[in-house]
C-alpha cells in the first residue's frame, strides 16, 4: 500500500509540473474504475478497496500540489535571476 501511495504522489508531482488542475479529474476517475477490478483480483473487501482508492486519490492530489508549487518556485527563482542584474550605466 505504501508503494502505491508513493507512486501516486510521484505521478501527481509530474502532472503538477506539466499540466493544469483539470487533469486530476479524469485521472482520478480512471483510477477509481481500475480500483474495482484490482480489488476483486486481490480478494479485498469493498471498503478496503475504497480506502485504498481514497488514499491514492489524496496522494495524487498532494503530489499535484507539490509539483505545481515546485514549478512556480522554480519559475520565480529563474525570473529573479534574470531581472536582478544591475544596469550598466555610463560613467
Amino acid at each position: 500500500m505504501a508503494g502505491l501511495l508513493i507512486f501516486s504522489f510521484l505521478v501527481g508531482a509530474v502532472l503538477g509540473q506539466r499540466f493544469r488542475v483539470m487533469v486530476l479529474l479524469p485521472l482520478t476517475l480512471a483510477m477509481g474504475l481500475a480500483a474495482i477490478p484490482v480489488g476483486l483480483v486481490a480478494h479485498l473487501a469493498f471498503f478496503d478497496g475504497l480506502k485504498g482508492f481514497a488514499f491514492c486519490a489524496l496522494a495524487l492530489q498532494g503530489g499535484y500540489l507539490f509539483g505545481s508549487l515546485a514549478r512556480f518556485w522554480l519559475a520565480a527563482a529563474r525570473a529573479s535571476r534574470v531581472f536582478a542584474r544591475p544596469l550598466k550605466t555610463a560613467r
